[in-house]
């Protein structure tokens, strides 16, 4: 069996070969690509594969695009980051999919199933799943891959108190005050949070709602935080959010 996975983020591109190489080492991943672009262009120049692991959400929109031209008439396997993510719109189309992290457990039910099929499914009305995709109601991110030592492990959103940028990359702080690496921008993950919850005071730092213990006036009309755990240096609400936050915390 041939496979592409197409797939944004590095960690779990490298986490779903890896699990692929275990489950079935005669199977051979003959092409990954991370955009919807270069998908295209590869279903137009490559030999097809027998199954497409698919994430949803790529950077430039909704996979269900690629799909719905036809091009591709094997076998696709979803891959998402979200609880619930569409996963009615799923079930009623018989589409397979995974839950990031992707665990052993599942990656082996979905190919006992590919393999055991005995005719390929009829292709869903693309434009209609792509609509329940998009009308759902709000679903936000319980799940965050971080980098702890030299691996990757899944971490809840809900232990988690802060979301900063320093030097480039991105780290979430923990209750107990642990460190994270993160995958994602800031701008993106910004995107992926409750916003009853969470909070950007000011371009760097997004913060929980149970992490505040203190806001204090500060200059040029901005606020100063006293945050739990503390983080690192200070943590200050810009000016253009201050009105915000504070409708924000009072609720």
């Amino acid at each position: 069996m041939t496979c592409w996975l197409i797939e944004d983020e590095p960690p779990a591109l490298r986490r779903l070969q890896k699990l692929i190489a275990a489950a079935r080492p005669g199977w051979a991943i003959t092409h990954t690509a991370d955009t919807i672009e270069a998908t295209r262009h590869a279903l137009a120049t490559l030999p097809h594969p027998d199954v497409i692991f698919s994430d949803i959400h790529l950077a430039d929109g909704l996979a269900f695009s690629i799909w719905e031209t036809g091009e591709y008439a094997g076998n696709i396997i979803f891959t998402t980051a979200y609880d619930q993510y569409a996963l009615r719109a799923f079930r009623v189309n018989s589409i397979d999919y995974l839950l990031k992290p992707i665990s052993e457990t599942e990656l082996e039910r979905s190919l006992s199933a590919l393999e055991s099929r005995q005719a390929q499914l009829a292709a869903p009305d693309w434009q209609q799943l792509a609509r329940l995709v998009q009308n759902k109601e709000p679903v936000y991110r319980e799940r965050f891959l971080v980098q702890k030592g030299p691996n990757w492990v899944p971490v809840r959103v809900e232990d988690l108190r802060q979301l900063y940028s320093k030097d480039g990359s991105t780290f979430a702080l923990s209750t107990a005050g642990t460190r994270y690496l993160l995958t994602d921008a800031l701008d993106r993950l910004a995107e992926e949070l409750d916003p009853a919850k969470w909070y950007r005071i000011n371009r760097s730092q997004i913060i929980h709602i149970d992490s505040v213990e203190q806001a204090a006036p500060y200059f040029n009309h901005r606020l100063s935080l006293r945050l739990s755990p503390a983080g690192e240096g200070e943590n200050l609400v810009s000016r253009q959010r201050v009105k915000g936050f504070r409708g924000w915390l009072g609720g």
